[in-house]
């Protein structure tokens, strides 16, 4: 299968053309020149429309990652009007050039959590696909936008369309460890992002099963992420001290359990997380 990947050569794309290598021709589109691949590479620019429907011939996949990760760094505008042009832009070389699937990496940021001014709690616990999307900043709500126009082409030309919603992605690499273990220890800090979280390596084995899956819907979204939080306290203590307002509790929430479910994906592609925050910190 020719499967090409854009945002290949950053620290979640480059992961997810190492496991789609193994058994694809797999070409990288992105801005930046990968490190160390030797794959084919593809120096574009996707709010460029011409460039990018140039670029996207002749592949039966598209994985797309490119765009700009969280709204912390740039200003509203940009991150909105990036992230959503770019997006149109490349479904649309997609559907100019017969590509068959799409797969997107949005994110659990649509529910709204994580960049909230304003207080939030969860509707009910584990939250799934049923939970209301109630983004507030231009990341979220860049990634709802994405959401709904891959939706729509999939309705306007039957291109499969296939949206992947993790939260905060956790790769092993030094800095990041660091990083990780700062976190852990400021934990209420972080009530915001929910605690949730996904190793690198099951986001990337996520991206092969619905590139290879037969049985997937025309267009859907998916939660993806680990079993767990990544705070050594209970979870209904968690959500009692930083989500009071929360009543709807289901009976099997309980331990250390996620907040988020991935029930759905489990159901629709087998995805089940193998890795753990423990397979990256010693």
């Amino acid at each position: 299968m020719r499967i090409l990947v854009t945002g290949g050569s950053g620290l979640v794309g480059r992961y997810v053309v190492e496991e789609l290598k193994l058994t694809h021709h797999v070409e990288i589109l992105d801005l930046k020149r990968p490190d160390r691949s030797l794959l084919p590479y593809h120096p574009v620019d996707l709010l460029d429309e011409g460039e990018t429907r140039e670029h996207v011939r002749g592949f039966g996949v598209v994985v797309h990652l490119a765009g700009i990760p969280h709204p912390l760094n740039d200003s509203p505008e940009k991150v909105f009007r990036t992230n959503t042009q770019s997006t149109y832009n490349l479904l649309e070389a997609c559907a100019a050039n017969g590509v068959r699937r799409f797969v997107f990496i949005s994110s659990e940021s649509v529910l709204g959590f994580a960049f909230s001014t304003t207080r939030m709690w969860p509707e009910f616990l584990p939250m799934d696909e049923r939970h209301a999307l109630r983004p507030q900043d231009p990341y979220g709500l860049s990634k709802v936008a994405c959401e709904q126009v891959c939706n729509g082409f999939t309705r306007r030309t039957g291109m499969q369309t296939i949206c992947l919603r993790p939260p905060w992605v956790w790769v092993p690499e030094p800095k990041e460890v660091e990083f990780y273990k700062q976190l852990r220890a400021e934990y209420p800090k972080w009530y915001k992002n929910l605690w949730a979280y996904i190793h690198v390596f099951d986001v990337a084995k996520a991206v092969r099963q619905c590139v290879e899956s037969p049985d997937l819907p025309a267009h859907d979204s998916f939660f993806i992420c680990a079993s767990e939080t990544w705070v050594d306290v209970e979870s209904k203590a968690l959500v009692a001290q930083y989500f009071p307002e929360t009543r709807r509790i289901a009976d099997s929430f309980t331990g250390k359990a996620s907040l988020i479910s991935c029930e759905k994906a489990k159901r629709a592609f087998g995805f089940s997380p193998l890795y753990s925050w423990r397979d990256i910190i010693p």
